[in-house]
């Protein structure tokens, strides 16, 4: 299990499998479109691709890529593999947005983003978001903890436009 997945499944409780896009998806809250979280799943850490994003699979763990919360947050689909909505990682990476913020910092490893204006990726253990809009990149602390925030942010931000 990856550390998306564990940390949905403690925020939200155990998934429900269904097949989604061709894909086996594990869903939390797929009744609630305003908190609609999805992982696919089918990812073999093998072979070249396996060795080139190694240092993803403690994050994405089985998962090849998906949404959280509603589409708000990204997470790339890894190569050889295609859904239609989000970015695969290398076209993540050819993004203008993502070049100019590895050009500030090259080791860090984008793989997230959020309304193409927020930027996330890691580097040693700790969560970096590029703010597009700002030129910024700032560090957001431990990965776990900075992914929990971040949901968090987003749900309460939703809870206010909601109106409860």
């Amino acid at each position: 299990m990856g550390l998306l997945e564990k940390i949905l499944t403690r925020r939200y409780g155990k998934p429900t499998v269904s097949i989604m896009d061709g894909f086996i998806a594990l869903c939390w809250n797929p009744d609630d479109c305003d908190y609609d979280t999805v992982l696919y799943m089918g990812m073999k850490w093998t072979g070249k691709l396996g060795k080139r994003f190694a240092s993803f699979e403690p994050i994405y763990g089985d998962a090849i890529g998906g949404y959280l919360l509603k589409n708000d947050l990204r997470v790339a689909v890894l190569p050889d593999h295609e859904i239609y909505g989000i970015w695969n990682i290398r076209d993540l990476r050819r993004q203008p947005e993502v070049k100019r913020a590895f050009a500030i910092d090259p080791a860090i490893e984008f793989f997230m983003e959020d309304s193409n204006v927020w930027f996330y990726g890691m580097k040693k253990g700790d969560l970096y978001v590029f703010d597009a809009e700002f030129d910024e990149l700032d560090s957001l602390g431990p990965i776990e903890p900075a992914i929990h925030k971040k949901m968090d942010e987003i749900e309460t931000s939703r809870r206010e436009a909601l109106g409860y």
